[in-house]
């Protein structure tokens, strides 16, 4: 006998089940006195200079690279996977501290909608321009003649369009961003029926992404207007300045015209969230100094296994790839994965090996991830010490595998080794990688941030994701000024194997960056839900190396099962 089955009226909600924000005051100066306010300013000034810094950057490095080889660089299609991947990136990490404007065309637009105060909104704003004219500053710094013989980054209408078919382009592009922003961010997605889940950063960032795509060929894009101000202040062009006065007159317009054709959303408002007693969400404590218990543990030798393979898996894939594009470029001028491959190569290997190893040993892959969660007090010296070992020996085992199948091909192809590639100077490869470093070390304190748990986060956890565009877009703006060497087990790994007395002196400056960049940056980030020694771990930083080889990695999450 069977039973009828039923379809069962989904349950009624009475009113709204979802909550939109209260409207913020017009001026609200009692936010002067919060603690939080100058924080999210400062998140807001930060995150726009690594976003310009990190984009313009591979602006430059592109046009230089195909001045050079007509086939080089990582064309358009690398150009908008920068922004895009940058603003996936960043949003994410400062969802929960500022709202992740990152622009001051999004802010203006939040102020318009009553989701910000006239205070937090200037704020804001002055904090944007000048994050972005400082990450220019870098860039030009850095790369020195090469910056202003590349545009320097600066938004222009190209040859063949009228300044109205420019301003026509950006307003539809804005459109179609501000359109994603609202639709990402609106609290209907909190409500039980929602089809969609809250993963606002993502969709962003490939709104980003595609229009870059649509319009780098007519404008160069240029819907932030602090990314577009940083590059005419410092570029200093009469001709930049004109164009840019136009993006300037275009954000009333955009704003208030798209600003109230969609669902009002859920922003921060100049009101301070509800108060929750106590923390709604647990820091583990900190792992012993030294633990010789861990000795005795299975788990312990199953994360430190995990390490090893982890290491050894990511670097032979990625030195694969990088000998592999070397070799076929130098046979087929236009063949290859090119930088963009080469780039995608190591922020995927990184997305994935995290994503397997969170659990079993936090997914360090990196010895200086590792050394700064000892420093943490996330992991005790013992698993640090072991973990280091681990990882440098699987590098060195995965390099040695590639030299064996390729053969002469290695040799040739430079062995995947980091240097300084030619017209840079040592201390401008030193602070490439120091800021490269920074950056990811950011993403993986935020991503790791176990506010990220409580009921009111703005983002959900999905750590290793953010982490792997991190370390792509660092690839992609630096290999070609070192080769991207952030992680100390991959640059150990192939200056073993390729045994070049350069390589070994780019090397151990390398190595003696760890203690700089990692005393420096684990105090200026909120603290993170990291790996004790008998509990959750995450992850932390990186550190730099140099040559037109490349490679990054990384680090973070961690869960140990004892």
């Amino acid at each position: 006998m069977t039973k009828d089955l039923v379809a069962e009226p989904e349950p009624h909600h009475h009113g709204k089940d979802y909550v939109d924000p209260a409207p913020a005051p017009l001026i609200d100066p009692g936010e002067l006195k919060l603690w939080s306010f100058y924080r999210a300013v400062v998140a807001e000034l930060v995150a726009t200079m690594l976003f310009v810094f990190v984009t313009i950057a591979t602006v430059i490095g592109n046009s230089a690279t195909i001045a050079a080889k007509p086939c080089g660089g990582v064309g358009t299609l690398g150009v908008a996977w920068s922004f895009g991947g940058m603003i996936f990136v960043l949003v994410y990490c400062t969802a929960g501290i500022s709202g992740g404007h990152i622009n001051p065309a999004v802010t203006f637009g939040m102020f318009l909608a009553r989701k910000v105060s006239l205070v937090r909104a200037v704020a804001y704003m002055v904090a944007q321009s000048l994050g972005a004219i400082l990450g220019v500053a870098l860039v030009k710094g850095l790369t020195g003649p090469l910056y202003k013989a590349n545009g320097g980054g600066a938004n222009i209408v190209s040859t063949g369009f009228s300044r109205g078919t420019g301003f026509a382009v950006e307003l539809l592009g804005t459109f179609f961003l501000v359109y994603t922003v609202f639709s990402a961010a609106d609290p209907k997605r909190n409500a039980p029926d929602s089809h969609v889940p809250v993963l606002a950063p993502l969709p962003i960032g490939f709104a980003v992404f595609m229009v870059h795509m649509a319009t780098i060929p007519i404008t160069g894009t240029g819907i932030n207007p602090a990314r577009s101000l940083g590059a005419a202040v410092i570029y200093n062009s009469e001709k930049i300045w004109n164009e840019h006065a136009m993006d300037i007159l275009g954000w009333p317009i955009r704003r208030s015209g798209c600003s109230s054709c969609i669902p009002s959303i859920r922003a921060e408002s100049g009101k301070p969230e509800p108060h929750h007693h106590g923390k709604d969400y647990v820091d583990p404590p900190p792992a012993p100094l030294i633990d010789p218990g861990e000795l005795k543990l299975w788990s312990f030798y199953r994360a430190v296994v995990a390490e090893l393979v982890a290491t050894m898996l990511f670097v032979f894939v990625t030195i694969a790839t990088v000998i592999g594009n070397s070799a076929t470029i130098a046979a087929i001028p236009c063949g290859g994965v090119g930088t963009l491959g080469v780039a995608w190569s190591f922020g995927g290997m990184i997305f994935v090996l995290v994503y397997c190893t969170a659990g079993i040993s936090g997914g360090h892959i990196n010895p200086a991830v590792t050394f700064g969660m000892f420093l943490a007090r996330k992991v005790s010296l013992v698993r640090a010490v072991a973990y280091m070992v681990a990882q440098s020996l699987g590098a060195i085992l995965g390099v040695a595998l590639v030299k064996g199948l390729t053969g002469p091909l290695y040799k040739a192809n430079g062995g995947g080794a980091n240097i300084v590639s030619t017209g840079f100077s040592t201390g401008t490869g030193f602070a490439v990688e120091l800021l490269g470093t920074f950056f990811l070390v950011y993403t993986v304190f935020s991503a790791a941030d176990p506010k990220r748990n409580a009921p009111d986060s703005h983002v959900p956890v999905l750590a290793p994701l953010p982490i792997g565009f991190a370390v792509f877009m660092v690839h992609m703006a630096t290999i070609p000024i070192t080769g991207t060497g952030i992680n100390p087990a991959r640059s150990l790994g192939a200056a073993v194997i390729y045994n070049s007395e350069k390589i070994w002196n780019e090397h151990a400056m390398d190595i003696l960056g760890w203690p700089i960049r990692r005393s420096g940056c684990s105090s200026c980030i909120p603290s993170i839900r990291g790996e004790s020694g008998s509990g959750q771990g995450l992850g932390l930083l990186p550190q730099r190396r140099r040559q037109p080889r490349l490679k990054a990695s990384l680090l973070y999450s961690r869960r140990a099962s004892h």
